[in-house]
């Protein structure tokens, strides 16, 4: 557990923060610094923080793990007031960077894309900064005391867009508002910044801290505009038929000083959050105000390149119907890419704009090369209190479905582990098709949710096991650690998986099957044995003359694979 000390708490990046780490990292302590009660704070209170004493004894009793100091004197402030404006920027930077060395711990220093003069564009980390105002000189001043203490990060943010997670009124809301109400809205068209979600920033200084990155990085969009092009797009998804009208910035606020163009490159932050990629605008729009997931899909990738592109392509395509019910952006997609190889990596990632356009929410992970891994990587980041979706990366869910599940879990009937029905796509065997008809038509298919590719658990479900233990069955593991009566099939849904090519890959298939039984009966100890008789019934197909030769290739599979096991240990036992 982490002791979080947030200043600045109240501010729209920290309401933000706030919100964020209660879904992800609920187990955290988090002490905000702000004038009223904050959702997601242990404790909030306000300490004057250009007081040194003050400050000091803050840290000492609240003994933080992680510092992000977030308060900021806004520029039109800081250049009527300059000494208010470094004793906040510069003098507590330097007390909170000297705590944290000294008790080995993490700070954020959260500076501003103002430390550049605006003549140049999409600055990178080691472009020499060169601030207009004072506002910008003392961000700088502050970045190079937190620097010279080596105790964390400093994160340059952009121009920060997005709802506030509480009703305060901002420049964006009010913006929103007279869109709303079609009232002109005046827009500077002279000034470029590289803007960023308020969601994302949020998640990025998260990760950030989590991970306690050290030295400087740049927390932007990846593209340029200016805020008449953001208004615009603002106005065309609001169906506004506002006027948006150009103005410059000296006449838009002829007594302040700003640069013009402080764009920065977010490269490096890009390779410190493998798999982050901010939102871009117009998708950032049509999220809904304070969508969080509550639904999370998790796909481990390993030598996916020919087949991850079925469960994402599918994603895209999953309709939500029911305005009450699961959106897009209720969803976040966990691609745990498990095996380094970037034929797998290229495209997953060529999926990723389509589900991003819809506004499912979308990481890619870089992990460990085992399943169990990937698992555990994309489960530290995952929503807290969401639904799971385990999805094979070869398994193409029906339009439908993740409404379904999300549905069947939500519901107050106490289920808490549900699939679709499990279907195979037609193989080019003759053999393996029989196999597939008759194995798809036995009677325990339709008595158990079949965990062959895709399962899910409610978040009440999740809380049944800790980390997976060391199984190669880990879905029936899971389904095996909830009775029958919390277990639901859904009928009126499915997910079809890729079947064995030829009669040496399906007894390949069934061998490993076999072992994951054999295995799993000797782990009684990890989860009771499953109620559900898987043989019960097998001959019930029978009763239909056309499926006699499926059932003659159904036993000759089962029967080779006994074989050919049986024929393995006795080679492998040592004589």
């Amino acid at each position: 557990m982490q002791r979080w000390l947030i200043s600045g708490a109240s501010g729209q990046l920290g309401g933000h923060i706030l919100r964020a780490l209660s879904h992800r990292r609920p187990d955290d302590y988090v002490h905000a610094l702000g004038r009223a009660p904050l959702p997601g704070a242990h404790v909030t209170e306000w300490v004057d923080l250009r007081s040194g004493a003050a400050l000091m004894e803050l840290l000492q009793r609240a003994a933080p793990t992680r510092v992000l100091h977030l308060a900021a004197v806004p520029p039109v402030v800081a250049e009527s007031n300059p000494a208010s404006c470094h004793a906040l920027h510069v003098g507590a930077a330097m007390r909170m960077a000297a705590y944290a060395a000294s008790t080995n711990g993490w700070m954020l220093y959260a500076s501003s894309d103002f430390v550049w003069d605006g003549n140049g564009g999409f600055h990178d980390e080691g472009d020499v900064p060169l601030p207009a105002n004072v506002y910008g000189r003392s961000k700088l001043a502050g970045e190079r005391v937190v620097a010279e203490h080596g105790c964390g990060l400093v994160a340059r943010y952009s121009l920060l867009f997005g709802f506030p997670v509480n009703q305060r009124q901002t420049s964006w809301t009010t913006i929103a508002a007279r869109l709303k109400r079609n009232e002109p809205v005046a827009a500077i068209d002279n000034e470029w910044r590289s803007a960023i979600s308020l969601a994302d920033a949020a998640l990025a200084t998260i990760e950030l801290a989590a991970q306690r990155h050290h030295g400087l990085v740049h927390i932007s969009g990846s593209s340029a505009m200016t805020p008449y092009e953001i208004i615009s797009m603002m106005r065309q998804e609001m169906n506004s038929v506002s006027e948006i009208q150009r103005v410059s910035r000296a006449s838009f606020s002829p007594n302040m000083i700003r640069p013009r163009n402080v764009t920065q490159s977010n490269s490096r932050l890009r390779r410190l959050l493998p798999g982050f990629e901010p939102m871009p605008l117009r998708s950032a729009l049509r999220t809904p105000r304070g969508a969080v997931p509550r639904f999370s899909v998790i796909i481990p990738v390993y030598h996916g390149a020919d087949t991850v592109g079925r469960s994402l392509a599918a994603l895209a395509d999953q309709q939500f119907d029911d305005d009450d019910g699961l959106q897009a952006s209720d969803v976040e997609v966990l691609l745990a890419l498990n095996d380094g190889r970037p034929d797998s990596e290229a495209p997953a990632e060529a999926h990723v704009a389509s589900l991003r356009a819809r506004n499912f929410h979308v990481r890619l992970l870089r992990t460990p090369p085992t399943r169990r891994a990937a698992i555990a990587a994309a489960e530290a980041v995952a929503a807290a209190g969401s639904h799971r979706l385990y999805l094979d990366q070869d398994a193409r869910l029906s339009p439908h479905a993740l409404s379904a599940i999300f549905a069947a879990l939500t519901t107050s009937t106490g289920i808490q582990f549900a699939a679709p029905r499990a279907r195979f796509d037609p193989s080019p065997s003759l053999v393996v098709r029989a196999f597939c008809r008759y194995w798809c038509a036995l009677p325990y298919c339709d008595a158990s949710p079949v965990t062959m590719g895709a399962y899910a658990v409610s978040a009440e479900g999740r809380r049944r096991w800790g980390a997976l233990p060391q199984l190669a069955s880990d879905d029936k593991f899971v389904r095996m650690l909830f009775a029958p009566k919390e277990r639901l099939l859904l009928t009126s849904e499915s997910y079809h998986v890729v079947a064995p090519q030829g009669w040496r890959e399906l007894i390949r298939a069934r061998r490993r099957y076999l072992r994951g039984n054999r295995e799993l009966a000797r782990a009684s100890h990890l989860a009771p044995p499953d109620p559900v008789p898987r043989y019960r019934g097998v001959l019930r197909p029978l009763l239909r003359p056309s499926a006699w030769f499926d059932f003659a290739v159904f036993v000759a599979a089962y029967g080779a694979t006994w074989l050919a096991e049986s024929v393995g240990a006795r080679t492998m036992r040592p004589s």
